[in-house]
């Protein structure tokens, strides 16, 4: 719990890997500042828990994409010393999956997984 909590302070190289949410949370609190007098307080409300969903949701990418990379880049050690292409499949497929499913990955992030998936393609 603690290494974890450790962790999210410290920012994980998973952050580096997902587009930043600041400027769409910046204009969420904004929009919940001005709303205040309108709404009498619920449209800040809602506005700044969109904010924090917001914010979850882009911890819960990064993490998911840092564990992502963390595990192609020990499938690619595991097949340097095995030579089982069981890890060049799984690199390919994860890699693809990723350029697939999630959109708000980094260009430095993109070309990345190019590069892994081109070292399996490269070996397969």
């Amino acid at each position: 719990m603690l290494n974890s909590l450790r962790e999210a302070v410290r920012g994980e190289r998973g952050e580096a890997y997902v587009i930043s949410s600041a400027k769409l949370v910046t204009l969420l609190m904004v929009i919940g500042i001005l709303l205040y007098q309108l709404t009498g307080g619920w449209g800040t409300i809602v506005s700044l828990s969109l904010a924090i969903g917001l914010l979850i949701g882009r911890y819960l990418l990064a993490k998911q994409a840092a564990g992502d990379f963390r595990d192609m880049h020990q499938a690619k050690k595991g097949y340097a010393q095995t030579k089982n292409k069981d890890y060049l499949r799984f690199i390919k497929a994860r890699g693809e999956q990723m350029l697939n499913d999630n959109k708000v990955l980094t260009k430095a992030a993109k070309t990345e997984i190019r590069e892994l998936v081109g070292f399996a393609d490269k070996y397969i």
